[in-house]
């Protein structure tokens, strides 16, 4: 089929925007429109604060109305000019078979040109026609969850045999599966926008972004999370482990085949079995949630009301509302994580990517693809597949039992590798393998690890063990050899007394200590998978550790990635375009070098964009504090961090005589803000001092406490304490009062002597030369710093001041890795000086 060839569009010098862009919003946009356009990949920086959201926005769905709207002019022209080229040829011409061959050439490309004008035309009826059916019906089903007006659910009843027809399937018989419609290769297929966020919270940031621009009415988006977001099953919801949730929802899709066998393992007979289905699967109800997610903005929430109400699976339907959306926005895992990316139908292939918050995407994706395995679940991984095959071995075909066994190899190997020396071990040792020698080393280098992982994968093993081991609790027994002979006889009598002992033997009073009962890893099994599957990178991308401990449960083996643009190639040869955004996204260099250009990117194609802030310089007063009391140098090393106590206290003491409003205070760890807390919480500071949780759920009860006693008295304000790189540092806004001081107590440097991070940065400085560990190890500090800071100023009219408590900020390699609009205002003072400058800051906004 004849491809028309692409004309780069003109950029627009102004965007639609629901209120009058600044210069860097615009500025922004056109280079977002530009990059799009030409098909480059880009690294953009626009401070937190900025409106980035809003013209990430606001420029990629411009580009992509202009692109669509473009693309039919281009076929009508071309329908239009063959047109005339067919009809002057009939005008005249003396050579009668020329003209024939001539006129049959036109014909074969207006046909293949009318074709696919014709799907974009059949596509945009059939969309207009979906759009206008949920008008007629005029339901809003946001107002559910905004009324919280409770919808009928018919919650069906919880199944009290979940796991009936489990575990007696042979894994080489595969269930059913609905044979799935043949895809039109001729299909016409929209060009998508994947919007990428870290979590579901920025994600709704972004549909409520959408909802405010002046593309509300006028684009199609849908949020894609799990099963374990969106389901309203509750007899699947009540499932904790996200793969039993998986299993059990892929389970109620469809009907089982049931095997007789014959004593040898011979299929007699194969019968039809109806097994109890989600009532939430019903094909007519996920279409018509898919077709109300297609035509109003609704983020998660919305749509599991929306699903609830209409009695659809919010999941199901999401995906099959992606196939259609010009937007999809979407977590990391389910983008960057190939398997999950595959699982959920994901096609990158000429769309757009744009990844927002990806100041930390290097390590996100290294944390991706790590695993761990410890000799717990191993020990249970080996028990319980054992037991699973004594019992059903007699019913597995040759050559699933072929696989099983070599999986049980596999993890006695493991095992004994991570056993071995136990006795004479005194104290933690790591030792450090590339992936050939680790394999070579365990003595496992002789399997296709592919083959196995497919096979767990299409047969469902470590799920189906997983329930196999929740109904037969004692099967573990089963892999035991029987005891024989004299050895039964003694058995049987030590058993046999023990037994008469305990009845006659008064039992133990209740405050006599138990050992407590170890704790089972929830299924097992796929934690071995998972480790397995490490082992099939790239030997040069990764390395195994394995840590030995002298309690062995503590034992483990860690797979770590070295090379995470190894995991983001796919993406960058499919996509037509990719961006990575965010507030901060020094050093550049970074994103450019381990990302793109050892992802195959030429460096041309490599756009690279930075704003400044939209505030005004005096509206921020960034200050180094390098002494505190008596001139005492303030460095907070690990060595000298314990001595500084007293000057922490007279900073805070003096911030909360200064600052009206809320200090949100940074230590450089949740053990350092412990002590902290520790030796001041008997300290008067003249406000309510509210602390960093533990728990995630937490968060928004201490943050809703926080805000409600600053507005009480903004005067009196209050403190809080966080955690650099903590659930506080990342992706919450305290504008105004809620954030008028931000400290950040000393530099959160990783521990380098962690036997990890050290890998780490040998190889860097293998790969990219004598430093690159070192410069590596510093971005890591100052990339969660740079969050910290952004937190404060959220827009325009926004004032803060910003202590950084360190000497060693001071330094010009730490000042370089500074913000640029944090840099202009930068100065460095003592402590006394710097609460000069800071009482003068606030008295010139109050006046």
């Amino acid at each position: 089929m004849e491809t028309l060839e692409e004309e780069s569009l003109p950029c627009p010098e102004k965007f639609d925007f629901p209120f009058p862009a600044y210069d860097i919003q615009n500025d922004f946009m056109r280079a977002l429109y530009k990059t799009i356009d030409e098909r480059n990949f880009g690294i953009f920086e626009s401070p937190t604060g900025t409106g980035k959201s809003l013209s990430i926005i606001c420029g990629s769905i411009r580009w992509l109305k202009d692109h669509n709207e473009h693309r039919r002019k281009i076929l009508t022209k071309a329908v239009e000019k063959y047109q005339a080229e067919k009809e002057k040829l009939s005008e005249g011409t003396s050579d009668w078979l020329i003209s024939q061959s001539k006129e049959i050439e036109i014909n074969q490309k207006l046909d293949q040109i009318r074709l696919q004008l014709n799907k974009i035309i059949e596509y945009e009826e059939r969309i207009e026609k979906i759009i206008q059916s949920v008008k007629i019906k005029d339901v809003n089903y946001k107002q559910f969850r905004l009324k919280g007006i409770k919808v009928a659910t018919d919650e069906p009843k919880t199944s009290e045999n979940v796991d009936d027809d489990l575990l007696v399937c042979d894994v080489e018989v595969e269930d059913e599966a609905e044979e799935e419609e043949d895809e039109n290769d001729d299909k016409y297929e929209p060009v998508k926008i994947y919007i990428c966020s870290r979590t579901h919270s920025q994600l709704a940031q972004f549909v409520g972004e959408i909802v405010k621009s002046p593309f509300g009415n006028n684009v199609r988006s849908i949020s894609l999370a799990s099963r374990q977001v969106y389901c309203i099953n509750p007899e699947v919801k009540k499932l904790k482990s996200m793969a039993l949730i998986n299993e059990r929802c892929l389970d109620m899709q469809k009907n089982k085949n049931k095997i007789k066998k014959d004593e040898n393992g011979k299929v007699l007979k194969k019968q039809r079995t109806e097994s109890k289905q989600c009532p939430y699967y019903k094909t007519q109800n996920i279409e018509d949630l898919r077709d109300v997610a297609l035509s109003e903005i609704l983020d998660v929430e919305d749509l599991v009301v929306a699903g609830r109400e209409l009695k659809a699976c919010p999941y199901y339907a999401s995906r099959k509302a992606a196939d259609d959306a010009e937007i999809v926005l979407i977590p990391y895992n389910t983008l960057l994580h190939k398997a999950t990316r595959e699982a959920n139908g994901i096609n990158l292939k000429n769309n757009v990517v744009i990844i927002d918050e990806a100041h930390n995407l290097l390590e996100s994706l290294a944390q991706m693809y790590n695993s761990e395995l410890n000799l717990l679940q191993i020990d249970y991984a080996l028990k319980q597949l054992m037991g699973y095959k004594a019992r059903f071995g007699t019913r597995f075909s040759s050559a699933n039992l072929l696989m099983i066994n070599q999986l049980v190899f596999i993890i006695k190997k493991l095992k004994n590798v991570l056993d071995s020396n136990k006795e004479t071990l005194k104290e933690t040792k790591t030792d450090i393998f590339t992936l050939g020698n680790f394999v070579l080393m365990a003595e496992i280098d002789n399997f296709n690890m592919f083959k196995l992982i497919q096979f767990v994968r299409n047969t469902k093993l470590s799920q189906k063990i997983h329930h196999y081991a929740l109904k037969y609790p004692d099967d573990e027994k089963a892999s035991q050899k029987p005891a024989k002979g004299l050895k039964t006889f003694l058995t049987s009598l030590s058993n046999s007394k023990t037994k008469a002992k305990s009845t006659n033997d008064t039992p133990e009073p209740e405050t006599s200590e138990k050992k407590p009962q170890e704790q089972a890893p929830v299924n097992p099994l796929l934690s071995v998978v998972s480790f397995l599957e490490s082992l099939t990178s790239f030997y040069e991308d990764g390395r195994v550790l394995m840590v030995k401990n002298p309690e062995p449960k503590l034992s483990k083996f860690q797979f770590l990635l070295l090379n995470p643009s190894s995991q983001f190639t796919d993406i960058v040869k499919d996509a037509r375009s990719v961006i990575v955004a965010g507030g901060t996204m020094k050093p550049i260099g970074e994103f450019k070098n381990r990302l793109f250009i050892s992802s195959g990117v030429e460096p041309n194609k490599i756009v690279e964009f930075s704003c400044d802030h939209i505030i005004s310089p005096d509206n921020i007063l960034p200050i180094i504090v390098t002494n505190g009391l008596q001139g005492q140098n303030l460095y907070f090393n690990f060595e000298n961090r314990m001595k500084l106590g007293p000057n922490i206290k007279h900073i805070l003491l003096e911030a909360c005589r200064t600052v009206i409003g809320g200090i949100v205070v940074f230590f450089p760890s949740y053990h350092y803000e412990n002590w902290v807390w520790e030796q001041l919480k008997d300290v008067s500071f003249g406000r309510l001092v509210f602390r960093e949780p533990k728990e995630a759920g937490s968060v928004d009860a201490v943050l809703e406490k926080y805000a409600a006693t600053i507005k009480k008295s903004k005067k009196t304000g209050a403190l809080l304490f966080s955690v650099v790189g903590g659930k506080l540092s990342e992706g919450l806004n305290f504008s105004d009062d809620l954030g008028r001081c931000v400290i950040v107590i000393g530099l959160p440097y990783a521990n380098i002597k962690a036997a990890d991070l050290k890998e780490k940065m040998k190889y860097l400085d293998t790969l990219e030369g004598s430093g690159a560990g070192n410069e590596f190890y510093d971005n890591l500090c100052m990339k969660a710093v740079n969050q910290c800071i952004g937190r404060a100023v959220r827009h325009k009219n926004d004032y803060a001041v910003v202590l950084l408590v360190d000497e060693r900020y001071n330094r010009s390699s730490t000042k370089t890795a500074l913000p640029g609009w944090i840099k202009r205002s930068l100065r460095a003072n003592n402590s006394n000086g710097a609460f000069e400058l800071i009482e003068k800051f606030f008295q010139s906004r109050n006046n």
